[in-house]
């Protein structure tokens, strides 16, 4: 008696999973993972876009230097301003990298 017992507890036990819990949780594993490798996609891309906009900042920061080491301007100084009591003038470096232009205004103190 006590093994028909034992099989018939193992029968009318209804505890577990049916499909539709098992479907409906590897839909949403299916739908996080998507999410998932669309992110990990778009850091990359992100990635590689700040790093080009970085060289290309580098190098317009590059030839500033050089501009202002060689004491050449694209354009004439603007007129006298005066900051903090003292005259400052502002030039003007307009600077081309790769279809981009870049404009920096340096002030520079009067002395």
């Amino acid at each position: 008696m006590k093994k028909i017992r034992k099989n018939d507890r193992l029968i009318r036990d209804t505890k577990g999973e049916t499909i539709v819990e098992v479907v409906v949780a590897f839909a949403l594993l299916s739908i996080m993972l998507v999410m998932f490798t669309q992110s990990i996609s778009y850091a990359s891309r992100t990635d590689i876009r700040a790093g080009n906009i970085r060289k290309y900042n580098d190098q317009a920061l590059t030839e500033l230097q050089h501009r202002i080491a060689t004491k050449t301007n694209t354009e004439s100084p603007a007129p006298l301003q005066v900051f903090n009591g003292k005259a400052v003038s502002r030039l003007v470096y307009n600077i081309e990298v790769e279809g981009q232009t870049y404009t920096y205004y340096v002030y520079v103190a009067d002395e």
